[in-house]
C-alpha cells in the first residue's frame, strides 16, 4: 500500500475498538478507502446502506440475507463468528431506536471474546449517552490550503 490515505484506513482496522464513529461529509470518498483496502488485503471488510443491505466489499455482487433493516444486519453481525469491519453508511436515525442501541451494547460487550469493529460513516450522528463511552470518534476533515492556516481569529 503506498496511499498514505489507504494506510491511515488500515492501521484503524487494527485496532481493537469496537465501535468507530467515522465523523465526515465525504461517506463515499471513505467507503472507496474500505473498499480499496479489502480488494488488497485479506480483510473481511462489510458495507451496508438503508435499502440495500450488508454485503462483503471484495465481493458486493452477493448481498448478505437478511441484513436490509437495521436491527437484523447488527444481529447478523453479533451472530458472525469472525473478525470483520462493518461501515455503516445512512445509520443516523436508527442509533436513536434503543432495540438498535441495545445490540450495539451487545456487540461492544463481548468484543473481548468476539471481535469486530463496526463503523459508524456519516456527519451530525447524534450517539446516545450511554453508547458514548463504547464508541471511538475520529473526524475526517479536509486539509486546510496553506492560506487558510495563516489565519487567525
Amino acid at each position: 500500500m503506498v496511499d498514505p490515505a489507504l494506510e491511515r484506513i488500515n492501521k484503524l482496522t487494527e485496532q481493537s475498538y469496537p465501535i468507530v464513529y467515522f465523523e465526515t461529509l465525504r461517506s463515499v470518498h471513505i467507503v472507496e478507502l474500505f473498499k480499496n483496502l479489502s480488494l488488497c488485503s485479506s480483510k473481511a471488510i462489510y458495507h451496508w446502506q438503508p435499502e440495500s443491505g450488508m454485503y462483503r466489499m471484495d465481493a458486493n455482487h452477493i448481498m448478505i440475507p437478511r441484513t436490509v433493516d437495521a436491527e437484523d444486519v447488527l444481529n447478523t453481525i453479533d451472530s458472525m463468528a469472525h473478525f470483520g469491519v462493518f461501515v455503516l453508511t445512512g445509520f443516523n436515525a436508527h442509533v436513536q431506536d434503543r432495540k438498535v442501541v441495545n445490540v450495539l451494547k451487545k456487540i461492544s460487550s463481548t468484543h473481548r471474546a468476539n471481535p469486530k469493529m463496526i463503523i459508524l460513516l456519516g456527519n451530525n450522528i447524534d450517539i446516545p449517552g450511554d453508547l458514548r463511552p463504547t464508541v471511538a470518534h475520529i473526524r475526517h476533515t479536509m486539509r486546510s490550503s496553506s492560506s487558510d492556516e495563516k489565519k487567525t481569529g
